[in-house]
C-alpha cells in the first residue's frame, strides 16, 4: 500500500483521537475535494511531499490526490466498505432491475393468460371437430342404410 497514504492516514487517526470534531472536518475536507481546512491540507502536503501550491502548478497536487484516492479505495475495500457513490449507483441499478423484473413478470402473466385462453379455444375447436365427424358418420350410416334398403327393396 502507498507509504504516504499510510502516513497520512495514521496522522489522521491520531488527529481524530482528539475528538469527533476532527472527524467531521475530515469528512468535509474529503467532500470538498481535499481543499480547505488548512491543518488537513498542510498534513496532506507534508505527507505527500508537496510544497505550497502555486497557480498553474497543480499537476503534483493532482498526482498526489490520484495516489491518495487509489490508496483510499484500496483501504476501504480492505475494510469491506463501499464508497457512497458506488453504493448509490448500485442502488439505482437495483431499482431499475426491480422495475424491469416487475414488467417482465406482468408480461409473463399476460402471456400465460393468453396461452390458457388459446388452449381453451383449441379444445373447443377439437370438440367441435369431433362433433362434426360424429354427425357426418351418423349421416353416412343413414345414407348407407337407405341405399342398402333401396337395393334390397325393403
Amino acid at each position: 500500500m502507498d507509504k504516504q497514504f499510510l502516513e497520512f492516514w495514521g496522522n489522521v487517526f491520531l488527529w481524530a483521537a482528539k475528538g469527533q470534531r476532527q472527524m467531521d472536518e475530515l469528512a468535509t475536507w474529503l467532500a470538498q475535494g481535499m481543499r480547505g481546512l488548512g491543518d488537513l491540507t498542510a498534513m496532506f502536503q507534508q505527507c505527500y511531499g508537496l510544497g505550497a501550491i502555486r497557480p498553474g502548478e497543480e499537476s503534483g497536487w493532482q498526482a498526489a490526490r490520484n495516489s491518495f484516492d487509489t490508496a483510499f479505495r484500496a483501504y476501504l475495500d480492505m475494510l469491506g466498505c463501499v464508497p457512497k457513490s458506488e453504493y448509490a449507483a448500485l442502488q439505482a441499478q437495483l431499482q431499475g432491475l426491480k422495475q424491469k423484473t416487475e414488467q417482465q413478470e406482468a408480461a409473463l402473466r399476460q402471456l400465460r393468460q393468453e396461452l390458457a385462453a388459446s388452449r381453451m379455444a383449441q379444445g373447443d375447436v377439437v370438440s367441435g371437430f369431433q362433433e362434426l365427424i360424429q354427425v357426418q358418420s351418423e349421416q353416412f350410416q343413414e345414407l348407407a342404410d337407405r341405399f342398402s334398403r333401396l337395393m334390397t327393396g325393403r
